[in-house]
């Protein structure tokens, strides 16, 4: 299907929805650069299922990584993610006939719409996470034993490299570093692999559930009302409406390459007076409720404004504000022993 204006606008909303801890000016400047794109050239992007390519037809994941930090303000001019995927389509020797996001969720998840239309590819609704995880190997592909390599990388001022590595968390700590040579972030082409490989292993009809939550998000539905419908079409729970009470900073040093941000913030609920408290680590990882954990990761925890169900951010947790908390379940093999292991909760402790 050819994806509207509309829909890129959907898919930001949506994409923001999913990103645990959302980065907007990035999402919304990526989502900016691929409207002026489709404006420009009377363009639009193709998003097709799996199944639509060849059984041996190459597909490439897309997705910016950065130092462990914001992304800086050296901005991309646009045509990174092509000068990446160039560099990995000559290291495998045939051109890639599609492209997908490192991660279904925040400014990744729009990635590779533009480059599609840039080289007349499309986007395949399919993705290695189904939301968001902080490190490149916290991915399907790496449960299913499947090579990162060969891996493109070009910097902020147009610096690129190839990286002839197969193993994901070697990848993670490579491009990791490199990000931080280039400036702060890397637009990276990774995770090569056929069709067939990724109608096995990886996480089909992600970029669909995007574009409806953010249609959802978008309408001009009562709050009340969008509430219901992410129930009902997409099985999100709302936890709680609460008031921030108290923000804790983090009492130990944060990890090298990692932001510090609060740790830990009370909140009220609004009505029973029950204690919600967030756990953070650069995203929300945890809320419990009168101390029992009621979501923690993978479950996707997100904020939005009670007023009109936008989401709210990091930055929204000020003492006094009120803010819905909800949670959407992450997709099930997050939630087997092997995915667990990779970006459950005793995971996020060997981050720290």
């Amino acid at each position: 299907m050819r994806l509207s204006s509309a829909d890129i606008r959907h898919l930001d909303t949506g994409a923001l929805f999913l990103a645990c801890a959302p980065d907007p000016s990035w999402c919304r400047e990526q989502a900016r650069r691929t409207l002026l794109h489709m404006e420009e050239s009377r363009e639009q992007p193709d998003l097709v299922g799996a199944d639509a390519l060849d059984d041996d037809a190459l597909v490439v994941a897309l997705g910016f990584v950065n130092n462990g930090l914001p992304l800086s303000e050296l901005r991309p001019v646009g045509d990174e993610f092509v000068t990446s995927l160039r560099l990995v389509e000559e290291a495998i020797g045939r051109p890639a006939s599609g492209v997908i996001p490192l991660a279904a969720a925040n400014v990744n998840a729009l990635v590779p719409m533009l480059t599609g239309m840039q080289l007349d590819v499309p986007v395949v609704d399919a993705d290695p996470q189904g939301r968001v995880f902080p490190m490149l190997h916290q991915s399907v592909f790496t449960l299913a034993g499947l090579s990162a390599g060969p891996i493109g990388a070009t910097g902020a001022t147009g610096e690129s490299a190839l990286l002839g590595v197969r193993t994901p968390l070697r990848a993670e700590r490579l491009v990791r570093a490199l990000a931080s040579e280039f400036g702060g972030w890397s637009a990276t082409a990774l995770y090569p692999m056929t069709a067939r490989e990724l109608r096995q292993h990886g996480i089909l009809g992600s970029i669909s559930r995007i574009i409806r939550l953010g249609e959802i998000l978008d309408s001009s539905l009562s709050v009340a009302e969008k509430h219901d419908e992410l129930r009902r079409v997409e099985r999100v729970r709302r936890i709680v409406r609460a008031r921030v009470s108290d923000v804790s900073t983090l009492s130990r040093p944060s990890p090298p390459g990692q932001l510090d941000k609060p740790s830990s913030v009370i909140l009220t609920e609004e009505g029973r007076g029950r204690i919600v408290q967030l756990e953070i680590q650069n995203e929300l990882l945890m809320v419990l409720l009168d101390g029992q954990v009621v979501a923690t990761i993978p479950d996707i925890i997100t904020l939005l404004h009670p007023e009109d169900a936008s989401v709210a951010n990091l930055e929204d947790l000020w003492v006094g504000n009120t803010l819905d908390i909800v949670m959407i379940r992450a997709y099930d093999p997050w939630y087997s022993e092997p995915g667990l292991a990779l970006s459950g909760p005793d995971a996020v402790h060997s981050w720290r």
